[in-house]
């Protein structure tokens, strides 16, 4: 179930007893894009890896590539899951290229923006705006999201022109009814991305090809000791009890690598997720300078605390295109009320 609080915002609780092992969270993708740098490698259409360079492509906007002429026709027909139908994105990716000069962070995080974009224009019709607060999208206007913080002026100017070329694409699609977005809209949006989105790894220890937004599971509060571990396919994820637990304790897991020093994990959650943590360990370690628990694999999937082994799976694992937050209160563990909220 979902709790609540002033200083932690919205987190996981077990409802009842939870034992290692257990599937707490099956969410499925909100909205899923491949990187720039890799979409002629990963179908558009069912994401799988080609060793080399897909042939297959849209012949419009030439951005998707696919691994089969039936995945290109599925694919602009249908969609897939976390991905809009192509045909409804097509004309906006013809125009796509003048936003590639203001970096691959800010190119992939806006490119992921138009496809949770054009998911929720295809469910707006069939939801009605009395329930709207318990469909995927009110629970994407829920996620938390953080103001700018520009550190120079250029920077606010830059945003700006980014925000004009997204709203020209926009304009672009049939589906866009509403006013176009302002500077301010436009970052809280991208900054509800920003801040919830997991990486899509080739394998557990790969590279990143993309990034994906599951909005059950971006509820669930970062540790550095976590009781669960997030398994991570494409289309979907499941978050699973790493140990037992018992009913009304929080459910955590990971957002970084919870193998590096204190200092380095607390200054990755500032930069990309914009708290400091306060869990248990980085409180110990930073009050000792105890030397750190590696985090491992074990059976059935779930998470082990161990002397040395692999990474515990990122959450995000790509750079912010959003401007870094100013300083973190000391002891929350996430951000407070946002200041978007009128946007939302």
């Amino acid at each position: 179930r979902m709790g609540s609080s002033a200083a932690a915002g919205r987190f996981m609780v077990a409802a009842s007893q939870i034992a290692p092992d257990d599937v707490v969270c099956d969410a499925p993708a909100y909205c899923v894009c491949t990187f720039e740098e890799w979409r002629k490698r990963v179908c558009a259409s069912c994401f799988s890896l080609a060793s080399g360079r897909l042939t297959v492509r849209c012949p419009n906007c030439e951005h998707a590539f696919y691994c089969s002429e039936q995945c290109r026709t599925r694919h602009r027909i249908e969609g897939s899951v976390g991905s809009a139908p192509h045909g409804r994105v097509c004309a906006a990716l013809r125009r796509f290229a003048p936003l590639r000069k203001y970096g691959k962070s800010t190119a992939n995080v806006l490119r992921l923006l138009l496809e949770a974009l054009a998911c929720r224009a295809d469910a707006a019709d069939a939801t009605d705006a009395a329930d709207a607060a318990d469909t995927a999208d009110g629970l994407f206007d829920a996620l938390v999201h953080h103001p700018p913080h520009w550190s120079q002026p250029k920077e606010a100017q830059e945003w700006a022109r980014v925000s004009a070329a997204f709203r020209t694409l926009l304009s672009r699609c049939d589906w866009w009814h509403a006013p176009p977005p302002s500077d301010d809209e436009l970052f809280a949006l991208v900054s509800r991305l920003d801040s919830n989105i997991f990486g899509c790894f080739v394998r557990d220890d790969g590279a990143i090809f993309g990034h994906a937004c599951y909005l059950q599971a971006a509820t669930f509060n970062h540790s550095c000791e976590p009781n669960c571990v997030a398994m991570r396919g494409v289309a979907r994820m499941r978050i699973v009890a790493q140990e037992a637990v018992a009913a009304g304790e929080p459910l955590t897991i990971s957002y970084i690598d919870a193998n590096r020093p204190v200092h380095a994990r607390r200054k990755d959650l500032s930069d990309h997720y914009h708290f400091t943590c306060d869990c248990p360990r980085c409180t110990a370690e930073a009050a000792n300078g105890a030397v750190r628990t590696k985090l491992t694999y074990g059976g059935g999937g779930a998470l082990r605390r161990d002397a040395a082994g692999k990474d515990a799976p990122r959450r995000g694992g790509v750079a912010s295109p959003l401007p870094k937050a100013p300083p973190p209160p000391a002891a929350a563990t996430k951000p407070t009320r946002p200041w978007f909220e009128a946007l939302a």
